[in-house]
């Protein structure tokens, strides 16, 4: 049997669509290498004749897909979807099935808060995988369809989530198209070492797909995997795509401290809340090659903190950020402009906070509505979601007002935001000492991409 594992092409952007942050390219500067989409292949070609086309890293457009399909003709296609790549998925989606007769299995964030209606509207979808997907697609492939994970028309096995980690296969990494890091051009790639999220953000979708109990690999595992990126597939640099990737301190310290014994030659980032890191952590970490560390810092405004159930406070931030400084790790700030209780006096005390911080980097994202959160839930209720346009539920885009903080003016306050923080000496300083040579020369290209998208 032959399957298909599809990232699909789109028209125009480029976008990433595995996980938390569903965001076109310029976000970023590039699009992320897709995990999931790596996890799935490396469980079903242990069974299965496997083909990965990914068609966001290796740039493939809709006319050079179509060969590529016919020539394989897959027996499955399982398909990678976002919310707002969602209607073209399902234009990828139809077409596959049309050219090929393909079973035709939908996965993502999109896919399981809008199920019942995805597969009422989209009639040729034969499988919506709910949650986590590898272990629901091989009870499908392996010819099991009522089972827990999987919804068809005439059935809902509700949401799954991996109970044990370690019983998956590596990701097929080797499977990818070489993703590199726009900064200095290094092959790199993401990896997970847990999954499930124990907070209440009411704009994060990912206690849905993965649950609120926190499941980790264990040490062994992750060891041994990095050992294969860096010494087989000469990976040297990865990030650490949990939702809390130092919520358990003493997991992340013994692997740090096993990476520094068996001197693991690798740069790696991290994702954490600023509750969920010290110096002892810091320490260790950059012993192991922590170059940087990305905190959700989303407002300056503990007002707007509480208000969407962050469960964090300004002192924690400022402390998290000065441990980081200490030991030498750059930091990555992401903010939201726009959650609910914002306001212009909210987001100017956000930005003044941003650079008050001395961060390395910053994210200003606008608030976005994914389904499946409860800020999707507060803003259907009070009808602040200006669109009914699924393309335009993407965090580079103001999809929302309220009556005292308008879209435009979220818009507005995310680009002023951008411009402040990054046209300073400090800011110009960290992103060119972050740069190889190499990369300095596509600086010009990199600004421009960077600031249309933040003007949008």
């Amino acid at each position: 049997m032959r399957v298909l594992i599809l990232n699909p092409p789109t028209k125009n952007l480029r976008f990433s669509r595995d996980g938390r942050c569903q965001s076109e390219e310029n976000t970023w500067l590039d699009t992320f290498p897709p995990t999931t989409l790596a996890s799935i292949a490396g469980i079903v070609r242990t069974k299965y004749e496997t083909k990965l086309i990914d068609c966001m890293g290796s740039k493939i457009q809709y006319n050079k897909y179509l060969n590529k399909l016919k020539k394989f003709n897959p027996d499955y296609t399982i398909i990678n979807t976002s919310t707002p790549t969602i209607s073209n998925d399902m234009f990828i989606a139809k077409i596959t099935k049309e050219k090929t007769n393909s079973k035709i299995i939908v996965y993502g964030e999109h896919i399981t808060a809008c199920h019942k209606k995805i597969l009422e509207r989209f009639p040729f979808i034969d499988y919506a995988i709910l949650g986590e997907p590898e272990t629901p697609i091989m009870n499908i492939l392996n010819g099991k369809f009522k089972v827990k994970g999987v919804k068809t028309k005439s059935f809902n096995g509700g949401i799954w989530q991996e109970p044990n980690l370690d019983t998956l296969p590596f990701p097929a990494y080797d499977l990818l198209p070489t993703y590199k890091y726009p900064l200095t051009g290094e092959k790199w790639t993401f990896m997970r070492s847990g999954r499930g999220c124990p907070y209440n953000c009411s704009y994060c979708v990912m206690p849905l797909m993965s649950g609120r109990k926190i499941r980790y690999h264990s040490v062994n595992y992750m060891i041994k995997q990095i050992k294969w990126l860096v010494n087989d597939l000469n990976i040297g640099l990865f990030m650490f795509w949990d939702e809390l990737a130092t919520f358990n301190k003493n997991q992340m310290i013994e692997c740090c401290k096993r990476m520094i014994n068996e001197r693991i030659k690798a740069k790696w980032f991290c994702t954490t809340r600023v509750d969920r890191f010290d110096e002892e952590l810091a320490r260790y970490m950059k012993k192991a090659g922590c170059k940087m560390i990305t905190f959700g810092i989303e407002s300056g405004s503990q007002k707007v903190l509480d208000k969407n159930n962050k469960g964090i406070k300004i002192e924690q931030t400022i402390k998290a950020v000065k441990a980081a400084r200490k030991y030498g790790i750059k930091t990555i700030g992401h903010f939201i402009i726009g959650l609910p209780g914002s306001s212009i006096k909210t987001t100017k005390t956000t930005i003044n906070f941003a650079k008050k911080l001395k961060l390395n980097f910053v994210q200003f994202y606008i608030a976005t509505p994914f389904p499946g959160s409860k800020f999707y839930k507060d803003a259907i209720k009070n009808k602040w979601i200006n669109t009914t346009d699924w393309r335009k539920i993407e965090q580079g885009i103001a999809s929302i007002s309220y009556p005292s903080f308008s879209s435009e003016d979220i818009r507005k306050w995310k680009n002023k935001a951008y411009r402040s923080f990054y046209l300073r000496p400090y800011a110009v300083y960290s992103l060119l000492s972050s740069m190889s040579i190499k990369e300095m020369i596509k600086l010009p290209k990199y600004i421009l991409k960077f600031f249309t998208w933040a003007g949008k």
